[in-house]
């Protein structure tokens, strides 16, 4: 299935035929330990945009849109065209799981693509560097002006859908 994982069998097969079986089961529990946790700790999302496409079979009618990943990754037929979602509207598709060791860098990401795309709440011209939060940076090297020139080009965030339809849901009762 993974690549990674073929060479983590290799080099337990290598160290069992050279070592020890012992040591070829500690080389790949050790190897897949390490593995996982960077999955776990790097896991994988896209943004969507969507597809229209037209079915070809008799009993469906007319097209439908399906959502796909915005960015080209090798999964997607490269002379398909993919659009934006509507302006103010973010999709984001969580690949892995979800848990508290990676939400900070799912949340970093949200958040770093919203502030890209979208305006920002508050107009910050008028106000003093003094006033603003420790967490700022202040106008960039145009000016104050200009940031607000291209922040009112941006749309206005109107939501972010989490879509979750790649993850396993267990519910013990």
């Amino acid at each position: 299935m993974s690549p990674l994982e073929f060479f983590i069998w290799v080099a337990a097969v290598l160290v069992t035929v050279f070592s020890s079986i012992e040591n070829g089961i500690y080389t790949s529990i050790c190897a897949s330990l390490a593995l996982l946790l960077v999955r776990i700790a790097h896991p994988r999302g896209y943004f969507l945009g969507k597809v229209t496409i037209q079915a070809e079979s008799p009993d469906t009618t007319g097209p439908r849109e399906v959502f796909v990943p915005m960015e080209p990754n090798g999964v997607t037929n490269p002379r398909i065209k993919v659009d934006a979602p509507s302006p103010g509207i973010i999709i984001y598709r969580f690949e892995d799981s979800f848990l508290y060791p990676n939400s900070s860098l799912i949340n970093s990401t949200l958040i770093d693509h919203v502030k890209a795309h979208t305006q920002r709440g508050r107009d910050m011209t008028k106000v003093a560097a003094a006033d603003r939060p420790w967490n700022d940076p202040g106008p960039s090297a145009h000016g104050a002006a200009a940031d607000q020139e291209i922040n009112e080009m941006k749309p206005i965030l109107h939501a972010i859908v989490l879509d979750f339809s790649t993850m396993y849901v267990e519910l013990i009762l």
